[in-house]
């Protein structure tokens, strides 16, 4: 059988259904718009002369400079080459934006050789820490993963510019 005349066939009645005269509703709704009067915007109101003010500080301290008795710090001295300080080059890990007392090991995880510790954030999310990933606010560093505990470094600030390493122990359930 020839599938052409049944083909012809329904693209005609195909086009025959789409062949609609009945658009005199859109018609007069789009000429009521057309119609519409348009909006009209009031013009801006005058904007005074730009006139330059003097300041005369009359004998008086400038505002930028320091007071009398006013003690301004030093600047810090710059840290000894080989000494340790935070790289603020670094990005930032999801961890380092709590404070390291706010974190609780809730277990530890061995797969094939690597250990992988798991931190309960405040927010009750559990996420996975590894060796040298960083946790906590002061730059700590994961420098050992035990079965109970882990071992951070962190950076301290010495008090004379420069920062020290402290090592901190999260163990399972608590933290110190």
């Amino acid at each position: 059988m020839n599938a052409a005349p049944l083909v012809v066939m329904t693209l005609c009645l195909a086009l025959w259904g789409c062949e609609r005269n009945d658009t005199a509703q859109l018609d007069a709704e789009l000429e009521t718009l057309r119609n519409r009067p348009v909006g009209h915007l009031d013009a801006l109101p005058e904007q005074p002369a730009y006139q330059p003010l003097h300041y005369d500080a009359g004998g008086r301290r400038s505002p930028f400079a320091s007071a009398p008795g006013m003690v301004v710090a030093a600047p810090a001295a710059s840290p000894s080459p080989g000494s340790v300080s935070p790289d603020p080059e670094r990005a930032r890990e999801p961890l380092e934006r709590y404070a390291l007392e706010s974190l609780r090991l809730v277990g530890t995880l061995s797969v094939g050789a690597r250990t992988i510790a798991l931190i309960r954030t405040p927010e009750g999310r559990v996420v996975r820490l590894g060796y040298r990933e960083h946790i906590g606010e002061n730059s700590g560093r994961v420098t050992r993963i035990g079965s109970d505990h882990i071992e951070i470094t962190e950076l301290a600030p010495d008090g004379r510019g420069g920062f020290s390493e402290v090592s901190r122990t999260l163990t399972l359930g608590a933290n110190s």
